[in-house]
Protein backbone atom coordinates (compact mmCIF):
# COMPACT_ATOMS: atom_id res chain seq x y z
CA UNK A 1 0.00 0.00 0.00
CA UNK A 2 2.77 2.32 0.46
CA UNK A 3 4.35 1.39 -2.26
CA UNK A 4 1.53 2.45 -4.20
CA UNK A 5 1.00 5.46 -2.69
CA UNK A 6 4.88 6.69 -3.27
CA UNK A 7 4.54 5.65 -7.07
CA UNK A 8 1.46 8.01 -7.27
CA UNK A 9 3.30 10.62 -5.69
CA UNK A 10 6.74 10.04 -7.87
CA UNK A 11 4.32 10.20 -10.96
CA UNK A 12 2.26 13.33 -9.84
CA UNK A 13 6.18 15.25 -9.50
CA UNK A 14 7.17 13.77 -13.05
CA UNK A 15 4.15 15.31 -14.52
CA UNK A 16 4.65 18.89 -12.62
CA UNK A 17 8.08 18.79 -13.85
CA UNK A 18 7.35 17.84 -17.67
CA UNK A 19 4.41 20.36 -17.47
CA UNK A 20 7.42 23.63 -16.08
CA UNK A 21 9.49 21.72 -18.94
CA UNK A 22 7.39 22.26 -21.48
CA UNK A 23 5.95 25.70 -20.89
CA UNK A 24 9.75 26.90 -20.32
CA UNK A 25 10.55 25.52 -23.87
CA UNK A 26 7.40 26.76 -25.08
CA UNK A 27 8.22 30.10 -24.08
CA UNK A 28 11.99 30.07 -25.27
CA UNK A 29 10.39 29.52 -28.64
CA UNK A 30 7.85 32.50 -28.49
CA UNK A 31 10.74 35.54 -27.16
CA UNK A 32 12.66 33.59 -30.31
CA UNK A 33 9.85 34.07 -32.57
CA UNK A 34 8.83 37.72 -31.35
CA UNK A 35 12.78 38.86 -31.69
CA UNK A 36 13.73 37.07 -34.74
CA UNK A 37 14.42 39.92 -37.24
CA UNK A 38 12.82 40.84 -40.61
CA UNK A 39 15.30 39.54 -43.21
CA UNK A 40 15.72 41.84 -46.79
CA UNK A 41 17.32 40.03 -50.29
CA UNK A 42 19.61 42.80 -52.15
CA UNK A 43 17.85 46.28 -53.60
CA UNK A 44 19.79 46.28 -56.88
CA UNK A 45 17.79 44.14 -59.04
CA UNK A 46 14.87 46.48 -58.34
CA UNK A 47 17.42 49.55 -58.13
CA UNK A 48 18.16 48.56 -62.00
CA UNK A 49 14.63 48.84 -63.47
CA UNK A 50 14.35 52.22 -62.16
CA UNK A 51 18.07 53.30 -63.53
CA UNK A 52 18.29 55.91 -66.51
CA UNK A 53 19.05 54.38 -69.20
CA UNK A 54 22.54 54.31 -71.19
CA UNK A 55 22.08 56.16 -74.17
CA UNK A 56 24.22 55.36 -77.34
CA UNK A 57 24.73 57.53 -79.70
CA UNK A 58 26.27 56.39 -83.43
CA UNK A 59 28.91 58.87 -84.63
CA UNK A 60 29.46 58.91 -87.96
CA UNK A 61 30.68 61.46 -91.05
CA UNK A 62 27.44 63.41 -90.96
CA UNK A 63 28.07 63.79 -87.44
CA UNK A 64 25.55 64.72 -84.29
CA UNK A 65 26.55 68.27 -83.03
CA UNK A 66 26.09 68.63 -80.18
CA UNK A 67 24.94 64.90 -78.90
CA UNK A 68 21.28 66.00 -76.63
CA UNK A 69 20.74 63.73 -74.04
CA UNK A 70 17.00 62.96 -72.52
CA UNK A 71 18.04 64.90 -69.50
CA UNK A 72 19.53 68.02 -71.49
CA UNK A 73 23.00 67.23 -71.31
CA UNK A 74 25.09 68.26 -74.35
CA UNK A 75 27.95 67.32 -75.58
CA UNK A 76 30.56 68.07 -77.85
CA UNK A 77 32.29 65.15 -79.38
CA UNK A 78 35.15 65.36 -81.63
CA UNK A 79 37.00 62.27 -83.27
CA UNK A 80 40.27 63.81 -83.61
CA UNK A 81 40.32 64.52 -79.85
CA UNK A 82 40.24 60.23 -79.61
CA UNK A 83 42.46 57.53 -79.59
CA UNK A 84 42.69 54.00 -78.65
CA UNK A 85 44.06 53.05 -75.48
CA UNK A 86 47.36 52.44 -77.26
CA UNK A 87 47.65 55.89 -79.26
CA UNK A 88 46.35 54.75 -82.26
CA UNK A 89 43.63 57.27 -84.25
CA UNK A 90 40.06 56.35 -84.39
CA UNK A 91 37.65 56.29 -88.05
CA UNK A 92 34.09 56.54 -88.40
CA UNK A 93 31.84 55.35 -87.31
CA UNK A 94 32.03 55.31 -83.07
CA UNK A 95 29.65 55.21 -80.10
CA UNK A 96 29.51 57.40 -77.67
CA UNK A 97 27.12 56.54 -74.37
CA UNK A 98 25.87 58.60 -71.88
CA UNK A 99 24.48 58.34 -68.51
CA UNK A 100 22.58 61.24 -67.14
CA UNK A 101 21.60 61.31 -63.03
CA UNK A 102 20.60 64.95 -62.07
CA UNK A 103 17.45 64.35 -59.43
CA UNK A 104 18.45 62.79 -56.46
CA UNK A 105 15.87 59.86 -57.38
CA UNK A 106 18.15 59.05 -59.75
CA UNK A 107 21.41 59.30 -58.14
CA UNK A 108 20.05 56.99 -55.32
CA UNK A 109 18.50 54.27 -57.98
CA UNK A 110 22.40 54.63 -59.50
CA UNK A 111 23.65 54.51 -55.92
CA UNK A 112 26.18 56.92 -56.67
CA UNK A 113 26.08 59.28 -54.12
CA UNK A 114 28.12 62.81 -53.72
CA UNK A 115 31.20 62.06 -51.49
CA UNK A 116 34.42 62.56 -51.86
CA UNK A 117 36.90 61.15 -50.02
CA UNK A 118 34.13 61.13 -47.37
CA UNK A 119 33.17 64.63 -47.37
CA UNK A 120 29.73 66.07 -48.62
CA UNK A 121 30.16 67.52 -52.35
CA UNK A 122 26.48 69.66 -53.23
CA UNK A 123 26.01 68.19 -57.10
CA UNK A 124 24.05 70.23 -59.88
CA UNK A 125 24.39 66.65 -62.11
CA UNK A 126 26.42 63.61 -62.88
CA UNK A 127 26.74 62.33 -65.82
CA UNK A 128 28.75 59.40 -67.24
CA UNK A 129 29.80 59.72 -71.00
CA UNK A 130 32.50 57.03 -72.53
CA UNK A 131 33.12 56.08 -75.93
CA UNK A 132 33.76 53.04 -77.83
CA UNK A 133 34.92 51.53 -81.53
CA UNK A 134 33.33 48.30 -81.49
CA UNK A 135 34.23 46.52 -78.42
CA UNK A 136 37.18 48.91 -77.40
CA UNK A 137 36.94 51.61 -75.04
CA UNK A 138 38.60 55.15 -76.51
CA UNK A 139 39.82 58.07 -74.43
CA UNK A 140 40.73 61.72 -74.88
CA UNK A 141 44.19 62.47 -76.30
CA UNK A 142 46.25 64.21 -73.26
CA UNK A 143 45.55 67.62 -73.34
CA UNK A 144 42.38 67.79 -75.47
CA UNK A 145 39.10 68.27 -73.78
CA UNK A 146 35.38 67.97 -74.93
CA UNK A 147 32.96 70.29 -74.48
CA UNK A 148 30.12 69.48 -71.98
CA UNK A 149 27.08 71.59 -71.67
CA UNK A 150 24.26 70.71 -68.30
CA UNK A 151 21.03 72.08 -67.86
CA UNK A 152 20.43 73.85 -64.69
CA UNK A 153 17.57 77.10 -63.80
CA UNK A 154 19.99 78.38 -61.02
CA UNK A 155 23.64 77.89 -61.85
CA UNK A 156 25.79 78.26 -59.00
CA UNK A 157 29.37 80.32 -60.31
CA UNK A 158 31.36 78.32 -57.83
CA UNK A 159 30.98 74.84 -59.38
CA UNK A 160 34.10 73.07 -60.86
CA UNK A 161 34.33 69.03 -62.33
CA UNK A 162 35.07 66.41 -60.24
CA UNK A 163 35.78 63.17 -62.06
CA UNK A 164 34.66 59.61 -60.61
CA UNK A 165 37.16 57.25 -59.14
CA UNK A 166 35.90 54.07 -59.07
CA UNK A 167 37.08 51.75 -56.35
CA UNK A 168 35.33 48.15 -56.43
CA UNK A 169 31.61 49.50 -57.19
CA UNK A 170 31.88 52.14 -55.40
CA UNK A 171 32.54 55.42 -57.04
CA UNK A 172 34.59 58.11 -54.99
CA UNK A 173 34.88 62.01 -56.36
CA UNK A 174 38.34 63.79 -56.77
CA UNK A 175 38.77 67.17 -58.66
CA UNK A 176 41.91 66.30 -60.42
CA UNK A 177 42.39 67.03 -63.34
CA UNK A 178 41.14 70.46 -62.58
CA UNK A 179 38.58 71.65 -64.34
CA UNK A 180 35.65 74.16 -63.86
CA UNK A 181 31.87 74.86 -65.12
CA UNK A 182 31.01 78.34 -65.90
CA UNK A 183 27.80 79.57 -65.65
CA UNK A 184 25.51 79.86 -69.14
CA UNK A 185 21.93 80.62 -70.15
CA UNK A 186 21.61 77.30 -70.53
CA UNK A 187 22.72 76.00 -67.17
CA UNK A 188 26.75 75.21 -66.88
CA UNK A 189 29.76 74.72 -69.55
CA UNK A 190 32.62 72.99 -69.34
CA UNK A 191 35.78 71.07 -70.50
CA UNK A 192 36.17 67.45 -69.61
CA UNK A 193 39.75 66.10 -69.66
CA UNK A 194 38.74 63.12 -68.81
CA UNK A 195 35.70 60.24 -70.13
CA UNK A 196 34.03 58.82 -67.66
CA UNK A 197 32.07 59.54 -64.58
CA UNK A 198 31.48 63.50 -64.19
CA UNK A 199 30.07 65.58 -61.44
CA UNK A 200 29.21 69.34 -61.37
CA UNK A 201 29.92 69.99 -57.71
CA UNK A 202 31.77 71.89 -55.02
CA UNK A 203 32.88 71.21 -51.82
CA UNK A 204 29.98 71.77 -49.08
CA UNK A 205 32.36 73.26 -46.41
CA UNK A 206 29.84 73.63 -43.96
CA UNK A 207 30.95 76.05 -40.72
CA UNK A 208 28.62 73.84 -38.55
CA UNK A 209 30.25 71.65 -35.92
CA UNK A 210 29.89 67.76 -37.61
CA UNK A 211 28.83 64.81 -36.02
CA UNK A 212 27.54 61.18 -37.34
CA UNK A 213 24.38 58.92 -37.38
CA UNK A 214 23.86 55.55 -36.11
CA UNK A 215 21.13 53.67 -36.66
CA UNK A 216 19.65 50.26 -35.58
CA UNK A 217 16.42 48.19 -35.49
CA UNK A 218 14.69 45.74 -32.98
CA UNK A 219 12.54 44.24 -35.33
CA UNK A 220 14.47 45.00 -38.95
CA UNK A 221 18.33 42.82 -40.19
CA UNK A 222 19.47 46.23 -41.98
CA UNK A 223 22.27 44.35 -43.68
CA UNK A 224 20.61 44.69 -46.90
CA UNK A 225 18.87 47.60 -47.07
CA UNK A 226 19.56 50.48 -48.51
CA UNK A 227 20.42 53.83 -46.53
CA UNK A 228 20.44 57.41 -47.62
CA UNK A 229 20.34 60.87 -46.13
CA UNK A 230 19.79 63.61 -48.58
CA UNK A 231 20.83 67.16 -47.77
CA UNK A 232 18.24 69.66 -49.61
CA UNK A 233 19.63 72.81 -49.10
CA UNK A 234 23.51 71.49 -51.43
CA UNK A 235 21.69 69.08 -53.08
CA UNK A 236 24.16 66.72 -51.25
CA UNK A 237 23.34 62.60 -51.62
CA UNK A 238 25.09 60.22 -48.99
CA UNK A 239 25.12 56.50 -48.58
CA UNK A 240 25.48 54.95 -45.75
CA UNK A 241 27.27 51.36 -46.03
CA UNK A 242 27.62 50.20 -42.50
CA UNK A 243 25.59 51.30 -39.68
CA UNK A 244 27.12 54.62 -38.86
CA UNK A 245 26.93 58.05 -41.38
CA UNK A 246 30.00 59.81 -42.73
CA UNK A 247 30.10 63.22 -40.93
CA UNK A 248 26.74 65.76 -40.78
CA UNK A 249 26.76 69.25 -40.53
CA UNK A 250 24.39 70.26 -37.33
CA UNK A 251 21.66 72.29 -37.76
CA UNK A 252 21.35 71.36 -41.23
CA UNK A 253 18.16 69.72 -42.74
CA UNK A 254 18.08 66.24 -43.51
CA UNK A 255 15.92 63.45 -44.88
CA UNK A 256 16.37 59.95 -44.29
CA UNK A 257 15.59 57.62 -46.57
CA UNK A 258 15.76 54.03 -46.04
CA UNK A 259 14.55 51.19 -48.82
CA UNK A 260 14.85 46.92 -48.82
CA UNK A 261 12.60 44.56 -50.50
CA UNK A 262 11.54 40.98 -49.09
CA UNK A 263 11.75 37.57 -50.80
CA UNK A 264 8.84 38.13 -51.79
CA UNK A 265 9.45 41.56 -53.70
CA UNK A 266 7.39 43.32 -51.46
CA UNK A 267 8.87 47.02 -50.93
CA UNK A 268 9.51 48.54 -47.31
CA UNK A 269 11.17 52.00 -46.06
CA UNK A 270 11.98 54.42 -43.39
CA UNK A 271 11.38 58.08 -44.02
CA UNK A 272 12.23 61.16 -41.79
CA UNK A 273 12.72 64.45 -42.63
CA UNK A 274 14.79 65.79 -39.45
CA UNK A 275 17.76 68.12 -38.52
CA UNK A 276 20.81 67.49 -37.76
CA UNK A 277 21.37 67.37 -34.00
CA UNK A 278 23.19 66.14 -31.08
CA UNK A 279 20.76 62.87 -30.46
CA UNK A 280 22.24 60.88 -33.17
CA UNK A 281 20.71 57.42 -32.57
CA UNK A 282 18.34 56.02 -34.12
CA UNK A 283 16.29 52.99 -33.40
CA UNK A 284 14.04 52.48 -36.69
CA UNK A 285 11.56 50.44 -37.99
CA UNK A 286 10.39 49.69 -41.82
CA UNK A 287 6.89 50.13 -42.87
CA UNK A 288 5.71 48.69 -46.54
CA UNK A 289 5.01 51.06 -49.33
CA UNK A 290 4.57 50.40 -52.93
CA UNK A 291 6.74 51.15 -55.88
CA UNK A 292 4.41 54.30 -56.70
CA UNK A 293 4.23 55.81 -53.28
CA UNK A 294 8.24 55.61 -53.07
CA UNK A 295 8.92 56.79 -56.63
CA UNK A 296 6.47 60.09 -55.35
CA UNK A 297 8.70 59.61 -52.29
CA UNK A 298 11.73 60.17 -53.81
CA UNK A 299 10.51 62.65 -56.28
CA UNK A 300 10.24 65.25 -53.57
CA UNK A 301 13.34 64.98 -51.66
Amino acid sequence: MKTSKLIFKLSIIVVIISVIALSSCSKDRIEEEETQLIEYQSINSYFDTKKQDEQEFVIDTLGIDPIIGHEGTKIWASKEKLMFANGDSVQWPYTVKLIELYPAKDMIYYQMPTLAGGSLLGSHGEVKITAFKDSSELVLRSGMTWTIEMPNTNPDSTMVTYYGDANSTIVDWVNIPVGVFATSTYGYIGETQVLGWISCAKNTNFNSGLTNYSFTSSTDNLLNVSKFIYLPSSKSLMQIYSSTSNDLPLGQNIKIIFIAIDNNNNLFHYFNNTTVGSTNTIDLSLTPISDIDLTILLDNL
